[in-house]
């Protein structure tokens, strides 16, 4: 596709020209995105500040679970592009799904760094989305839409249709062959598919656009059907976590 110019009429289609219309849309676009990373961020920042316990727990106890040394040995020694996807999905997870204090927690482990008036520590307990939403003071309308947005949406394993580098791709649900393409338009994550990649991801919406939350699960085509079948047999509920776990195992071969 050839680049629109500030002056060339609008391909929408209104009659105007770009830069009277649609540039201006999404550059209104832009800014909300940017606040909505803002506050994911101010989110992340409270989680590890004032419940630095119960998010290592959780790391150790949720998000490596069923992850032997061997593979934590890989995982560490994975290449730092990785690692850095690593991280980013970790703390797009804890956000979207993680919950403090679940089945198998210990009193210890559930421990935060509040004290109560006997200076014993605090139990943290309930979904992190929770913890944040009743803490995080000063939070918009179109913030906390956001972030229970977020938090509603499911983790989603899809295959790519179409790509246009730089600028957008679009996504097919692999678990629902009749359900409509979505096109998502991402200059970043453009850059990395190519058309028929299998790829998990958590879809939200800003502004009636559809866009990714971050996170960014790449699975090789050898493995695409396995992890589909996976899916197909997992308990209601654990969507997520099984696709997560079988790409924190594709990671630690260095797949």
């Amino acid at each position: 596709m050839s680049k629109v110019n500030r002056n060339d009429p609008c391909p929408c289609g209104s009659g105007k020209k770009y830069k009277k219309c649609c540039m201006l849309k999404e550059r209104d676009l832009s800014a909300i995105r940017a606040d909505n990373r803002e506050i994911v961020q101010e989110a992340i920042n409270f989680i590890t500040y004032k419940h630095g316990e119960a998010l290592k727990n959780w790391v150790e106890s949720v998000w490596y679970a069923g992850i032997d040394a061997t593979q934590r040995k890989g995982i560490a020694t994975a290449d730092q592009s990785i690692k850095n996807i690593l991280n980013t999905n970790l703390l797009e997870y804890l956000m979207a799904e993680g919950v403090f204090g679940a089945p198998g927690d210990s009193v210890e482990d559930g421990e935060s760094d509040d004290k109560d008036a006997t200076g014993k520590p605090e139990m943290t307990t309930g979904p992190v989305m929770k913890l944040v939403l009743d803490a995080v003071v000063n939070l918009s309308d179109a913030q906390r839409e956001y972030l229970e947005q977020l938090h509603k949406q499911p983790l989603q394993l899809y295959q790519v249709a179409a790509t246009d580098p730089g600028s957008s791709f679009t996504l097919h649900a692999c678990a629902e062959k009749k359900a409509k393409d979505i096109l998502i338009e991402d200059k970043w994550i453009s850059r990395q598919l190519d058309v028929g990649d299998t790829v998990g991801l958590r879809l939200v919406q800003t502004g009636g656009v559809w866009e990714t939350s971050g996170a960014v699960y790449h699975i090789p085509d050898a493995y695409a059907a396995e992890l589909q079948e996976k899916l197909g047999k997992a308990k209601k509920g654990d969507d997520s976590r099984t696709l997560i776990h079988f790409w924190l195992e594709l990671v630690a071969a260095h797949v």
